[in-house]
């Protein structure tokens, strides 16, 4: 009943089990629900970390009233629920377009829309964009590599793309992962491409790789998790628009490059740090961390670490209940994907 909150059926119940039997033990969780010691543990983790309920002493928890935690995780479900209908409104712009050239009678291999299927045909994309842009180029670089650069490991193509159209007076912004800061050859790279006049700013996380070149074309991953599958060329005006703006959402919302400040509250955490914290305390594994981040999950590891250290603790329940403690989570912020 409260999925859409948050709450699965199992965090469901031991909410409903608490508000009956106020100042409970992990243990009667445990037992009531027929969980494991580790099961009730996080069920307890994740009703704390949703503000659901205060820890007390003797590993005893107290349930907040409903009337006092339920309406934040309301208001956060609803100010998703209009996030999601201006996304639909932009897809819908779009699917228009598309509409419009089918009855107009375009052909599916119309210039206006062109598949490079493979990393060599996205390849050759970039390349020609890095030869033909004339005026500006807007960049989301999302996780992994860029559409036709099959090394994830080697840079220097992207950043030699970048740094060339610069020099031929395109102006460039670009939003990254915050997590570059985690890989040496990336921000060493992210600073030569600012000192070639390339604006760039970094955000927690990124949708997928999408180029929009001198307002008149779009060019897209056409697969985020698998770049190998190449890219998606479109010139539709719809297309444009809903990437501009887009990519306009991102600029405004990321913080400039090497200017990162501690989070709110007073928490001595990178923007990095604080959306890696979010993950945690969602459930994420180690291997979907490393995908959002593109790092390797041994670098997960040692992120997660940082935060140990930070926050005084030594396992992943332990972290998300001191968090939660330091003011350093709060309801708004979870199941942030």
């Amino acid at each position: 009943m409260l999925e859409c909150l948050g709450l699965d059926d199992r965090v469901e119940r031991a909410y409903r089990l608490l508000l009956e039997r106020p100042e409970s033990a992990a243990a009667l969780v445990a037992e009531r629900l027929c969980l494991t010691s580790e099961d009730a543990a996080a069920t307890l983790a994740r009703l704390h970390a949703l503000g659901l309920v205060e820890p007390l002493p003797d590993d005893r928890v107290r349930p907040v009233h409903p009337a006092i935690a339920l309406p934040p995780l309301l208001a956060r479900a609803r100010r998703e629920l209009r996030a999601e209908e201006q996304r639909l409104e932009l897809a819908a712009a779009a699917a228009e377009e598309l509409a419009a050239q089918v009855v107009q009678g375009a052909p599916t291999d119309s210039p206006e829309i062109q598949v490079n299927r493979g990393s060599a045909a996205a390849l050759r994309c970039l390349e020609h964009i890095t030869v033909t842009a004339t005026q500006r180029l807007d960049a989301l670089a999302a996780a992994g590599p860029a559409p036709g650069i099959t090394d994830p490991t080697d840079y220097t193509p992207i950043i030699r793309f970048a740094i060339r159209l610069a020099e031929r007076g395109v102006a460039l912004r670009v939003v990254m992962l915050d997590s570059i800061n985690y890989l040496a050859p990336l921000v060493e790279g992210a600073r030569r491409m600012r000192a070639a006049g390339v604006e760039i700013r970094t955000a927690p996380a990124l949708p997928v790789w999408t180029l929009v070149v001198d307002d008149e074309y779009v060019v897209s991953a056409l697969d985020p998790d698998d770049h190998t599958q190449g890219s998606l060329l479109v010139r539709t005006p719809g297309a444009v628009a809903a990437a501009s703006e887009l990519f306009e959402r991102y600029w405004l919302a990321a913080a400039p490059l090497d200017g990162e400040e501690p989070d709110r509250g007073g928490a001595p955490l990178t923007r990095a740090q604080k959306q890696l914290l979010v993950m945690v305390a969602n459930g994420s594994k180690d291997e979907t961390v490393a995908r959002r981040f593109s790092v390797s999950t041994r670098t997960v590891r040692r992120m997660i670490a940082e935060l140990y250290e930070l926050a005084d603790v030594s396992n992943r329940i332990q972290l998300v209940f001191r968090a939660a403690q330091l003011g350093w989570l709060d309801g708004s912020e979870l199941d942030r994907r």
